[in-house]
């Protein structure tokens, strides 16, 4: 920008600076939006892929809308409309969480809808704010004339755009939420927003008073470049589609694999997307920074990294797999994946967080920034069209990324399976070599070579069954059971004594049944403490055990329980088929089970059905979503679901949730120390009582086909009883709230 002066250059540098604090903004709102609407879906993966949809096709309408209407607007009025939009999505964003939860779940949860009309209305909810999120781009692109190569322009205020994003992604969930919760990180937001706009608003005035005193003449534009190109629009469009759909594919395929390999954290998702967002941000501005000094030859560097991005996707997939199998000095690695739990190892930690993310994502991620800036350059030749063909892109583009998202979770996860999702995604790189074939920019040896190269590393790629099997840390391919959907990758390990049930690569709970003691009573202790449970709710299915404990009883005429992970029967029924222990396939098969693949909160609000007893299969706090069923709200929607001297149970493994616990329910039973038992009214723990229950001849006969002795079980754990609170409301603070899940982001 040599030969601008210097106002013009102190302009840009301004408006670049500024979009930083608007794209900030904007993945808070993404965030905590996501986990609002989810309250009203339910947390289905289908569901949720629904809210990230709809929050999609309002960007790509905003960037189409915005696009046109910046080139008809006259010069000086773009800062206006700016100004308007992000206050707006202020505005909208003071008002969300009552729109969001309060009105759309507490007032409506009954409100039930199929697929295509739950997608109607989401896209509605959230079509305004991301509208205005989605015009602003296009609108700041031409806020101010002559300040430069436009299309160096555009790729530095997606730059800035894209690192707050990413930054904004990482300090929501590892500041902002910790610190002060959803509702507050919703207004730090919403503040930001109000500063962008009368920034721009206010710097805007300022610029209209000296532009006129400029003597600035436009800077050659690149049309010679393109004419000697001849590359049509039309590419750009199939291009800027197919990159959209390739690149949102690539990001829920990795994010499958990362957080089976990170063994589900919470904040699995913001690290993801800050890496994402991140490497995708310094690929832009060093595509800024090659466009300077090169102004020849762009195309060609454009379609070579498009066919390097594709190699490197396959050829880290089979460094990654063939690591894992057989470098030794990766055992405690392997390790970590096949066990049950978390390991406290800071050089694990990093592996699974940072080293393994940035392994696979952040070199094709900086080639999509890289060849965003690259592509800009080339295209925006014409300063009367910019907001025309930018808005066109970035729609098309966001069109890519809806029908990828679709296709990667509906087609890939659900039919084809990880592993050959993958590799037809990677086969969208011989596209590209063709057109560098086709447009001889080439030698003729350097497309064969690469596509015989590609090809091997396509093959290389292992197939699903090997693929999970080594992600998950085991050997034998007998001893390994999965299924994978739409919902997650639900496995079972099988060893000599002991197999395990994990879900997204972290274990909840063991078979034979008789080994998981825990979650017997969990489902038992209710069921025998209650008089007469004839209908008994259970959120979670896991390995049945809590489900097949709680179903001891010929007084119990109904069990409903409820399990977000779809394939998870299926691979209870493989686990029966493999080992003979046929416990599992007992109680899926209890006439009296209603099993319902669903989100259990969600449908328990939304009926008006009373239970006897009423509780979640343990899930670890850190777990995301995990705060949803340990929350003073979700606790007082079990207490409003119970019929009189009805029984609710969690269990409580951190004393903030016992807290919360004792906030909604007066009479507070501790057995185990971490199984708490709620009622409005005193409950019965006459030992005599309780024992002499087990003695029913279908009672002992239900239990004895999965060799558990449950009487002696429950013996032992009723001498563990404790009296928590006996009539009395606890009044503390430090409870876990749906607006403030303290627990799951691990608040101290």
């Amino acid at each position: 920008m040599n030969n601008i002066p210097k106002s013009k250059s102190f302009t840009s540098l301004f408006l670049i600076s500024i979009y930083f604090f608007s794209g900030f903004a904007a993945l808070v709102y993404q965030v905590i939006w996501q986990r609002w609407l989810a309250f009203f879906t339910g947390i289905s993966s289908v569901n949720i892929s629904l809210i990230v949809s709809a929050f999609m096709a309002g960007l790509g309408i905003g960037y189409l809308v915005g696009g046109y209407l910046s080139d008809r607007l006259k010069q000086g009025k773009h800062i206006l409309y700016f100004f308007a939009a992000e206050v707006g999505i202020g505005v909208f964003a003071l008002f969300s969480k009552i729109l969001f939860y309060d009105w759309m779940f507490v007032a409506n949860s009954s409100f039930q809808l199929g697929s295509i009309y739950l997608y109607l209305t989401l896209f509605l909810l959230l079509l305004i704010p991301t509208f205005l999120m989605g015009v602003s781009l296009p609108l700041l692109s031409k806020a101010f004339k002559n300040i430069g190569n436009q299309g160096n322009f555009i790729s530095l205020l997606y730059f800035t755009n894209t690192l707050g994003a990413a930054i904004g992604t990482m300090v929501t969930s590892f500041y902002l939420i910790p610190k002060m919760g959803f509702e507050n990180a919703i207004y730090v937001a919403a503040a930001l927003n109000f500063f962008c706009g009368l920034s721009v608003l206010i710097f805007g005035l300022y610029g209209k008073s000296t532009e006129n005193q400029q003597d600035v003449n436009e800077l050659p534009s690149n049309k010679v470049i393109e004419e000697e190109l001849n590359v049509p629009f039309k590419f750009w469009l199939i291009q800027y589609f197919i990159s959209g759909f390739t690149a949102i594919s690539f990001e829920i395929i990795w994010f499958r694999m990362i957080d089976v390999m990170m063994k589900s954290y919470a904040v699995t998702f913001s690290i993801i997307l800050t890496i994402y967002l991140g490497s995708m941000a310094i690929g832009t501005w060093l595509g800024v920074l090659y466009n300077k000094k090169y102004k020849s030859g762009k195309l060609k560097t454009f379609l070579r990294v498009q066919t390097v991005l594709y190699t490197y996707v396959a050829l880290s997939m089979v460094i990654l797999y063939l690591s894992i199998e057989n470098l030794g000095f990766l055992e405690p690695l392997r390790g970590f994946f096949e066990g049950y739990d978390e390991i406290p190892s800071f050089k694990l930690r990093m592996t699974t967080m940072f080293i393994i993310p940035v392994f696979l994502m952040s070199v094709p991620t900086f080639i999509m920034g890289f060849s965003f800036s690259i592509s800009q350059n080339i295209i925006q030749n014409d300063f009367s069209l910019v907001g025309k063909k930018l808005g066109s892109l970035q729609f098309i583009n966001i069109a890519g990324s809806t029908a990828g998202a679709w296709f990667a979770s509906l087609i890939g996860f659900e039919i084809l399976g990880t592993s050959l999702t993958l590799k037809l995604l990677i086969l969208t790189g011989f596209l590209y070599i063709g057109i560098l074939w086709y447009k001889r920019l080439i030698n003729w040896l350097y497309p064969v070579l690469l596509s015989l190269f590609l090809l091997v590393l396509v093959l290389l790629v292992p197939g699903k069954q090997e693929f999970w099997k080594v992600v998950s840390g085991m050997r034998e391919e007998s001893k390994f059971i999965f299924s994978e959907d739409k919902t997650a990758l639900s496995s079972i390990k099988i060893g000599e004594t002991e197999s395990t049930v994990f879900i997204n690569g972290l274990g909840q709970s063991h078979f034979p049944m008789r080994t998981d003691y825990f979650h017997i009573m969990l489902g038992a202790v209710p069921a025998f403490v209650h008089p007469n449970p004839e209908r008994i709710g259970i959120i979670g299915l896991g390995s049945a055990g809590t489900l097949y404990g709680a179903s001891g009883r010929t007084n119990t005429k109904q069990l409903v329980c409820w399990e977000v992970i779809k394939s998870q029967p299926n691979v209870l029924y493989e686990y029966v088929k493999r080992t003979k222990d046929s416990s599992a396939y007992l109680i899926l098969n209890d006439k009296r089970l209603n099993l319902k693949l669903e989100d259990g909160r969600k449908d328990i609000q939304s009926s008006e059905m009373l239970y006897d007893v009423l509780e979640a299969d343990a899930l670890r706090p850190r777990s995301s979503f995990a705060g949803n069923l340990y929350s003073v709200e979700y606790f007082s929607l079990l207490k409003s679901k119970l019929k009189p001297r009805g029984i609710a149970v969690t269990w409580a493994p951190t004393e903030r949730i016992k807290h919360s616990f004792g906030a909604v329910f007066p009479y507070v039973y501790e057995i185990q120390e971490s199984l708490f038992i709620g009622s409005e009214s005193p409950l019965n723990f006459d030992r005599e009582t309780i024992l002499k229950r087990f003695d029913d001849p279908f009672t002992l006969d239900f239990y004895k086909r999965a060799n558990i002795d449950a009487k002696v079980i429950m013996s032992n754990f009723l001498n563990t009883l404790k009296v928590v609170q006996n009539g009395k409301l606890l009044d503390n603070k430090d409870v876990n709230t749906d607006m403030w899940p303290k627990d799951e982001y691990q608040v101290k």
